[in-house]
């Protein structure tokens, strides 16, 4: 299984370049989403280290194993601020009055599973486990999953007539990185599932880290970097956004004020 450890070690070391990028070009309104997508990229690199480790030492790593399941609350909130950057330049009526105590909530959320799942960590040993561990660890990876859950009906509420403004400035971007969260969502679901299924019903062939290397190809590696590579793609697509969005604004400024000289002009006979 090195193979597969090297590769996400070499992939995610490579996306980190470009995610670092991305985080830099969209600025603050992209930084939530940016910032956690970089810091889940920086997961996966310790997380295949540490695989490639155990692989040679002939032991399991806990911490490897660990590290694989938390990986997914920065993942969760990277799509989770990519969606709001996305919802700030499609929406120009948006307030940042009822948002943020949303993008707060989800937070909240999010971390408190996390929280959760590193306190039944220990269960990822496999030996002598407590069923208070293994019970905090389905706790905390049920509430990632309904997070997840959560995220999907906010993406879906953000398509609503209501929820736009098609004359926004960024609307054309902004709808760009709402596709990419839409179709990054259920790829980020196959694999929630996936934790979810090996640990509320564990067994050796699904173990993230140990398990058999089909599943953890096609129901972890290569779902996880499909919603990354999605959110990627849409963010290069997408990296002159603010520039573009700030000079439209002040060109608009700089017009309503010429206007405003001209008429001042015409009222005095000029």
């Amino acid at each position: 299984m090195s193979g597969l450890n090297t590769a996400q070690l070499a992939i995610y070391a490579g996306l980190s370049l470009p995610v670092t990028y991305l985080l830099i070009r969209h600025g603050r309104p992209g930084l939530l989403g940016w910032f956690y997508i970089l810091a889940f990229c920086g997961l996966r690199v310790v997380g295949g280290a540490m695989a490639l480790s155990a692989d040679k030492s002939g032991k399991p790593s806990t911490a490897a194993a660990t590290i694989s399941s938390i990986g997914l609350s920065p993942l969760l909130i990277g799509i989770s601020g990519v969606l709001h950057e996305a919802r700030n330049y499609r929406n120009s009526n948006l307030r940042g009055s009822r948002e943020w105590p949303l993008v707060a909530i989800f937070h909240l959320i999010v971390i408190t599973g996390l929280g959760i799942v590193a306190s039944g960590a220990s269960a990822f040993s496999g030996v002598d486990v407590k069923s208070s561990t293994l019970t905090l660890l389905k706790v905390g990876i049920i509430i990632l999953l309904l997070s997840w859950v959560v995220l999907c009906i906010w993406s879906l509420v953000s398509l609503l007539p209501s929820q736009q403004t098609v004359d926004a400035p960024g609307y054309s971007g902004g709808t760009k990185l709402l596709y990419a969260v839409l179709f990054s969502l259920p790829f980020a679901g196959i694999r929630m599932v996936y934790s979810v299924i090996s640990i509320v019903a564990p067994s050796k062939s699904l173990n993230p880290t140990t398990g058999a290397i089909g599943l953890r190809i096609g129901l972890s590696f290569i779902p996880e970097l499909i919603a990354i590579l999605a959110l990627t793609f849409a963010g290069l697509a997408t990296h002159t956004l603010r520039r573009e969005v700030k000079q439209t604004r002040e060109g608009q400024v700089l017009s309503v004020h010429g206007g405003g000289r001209d008429d001042s002009k015409l009222e005095c006979g000029v």
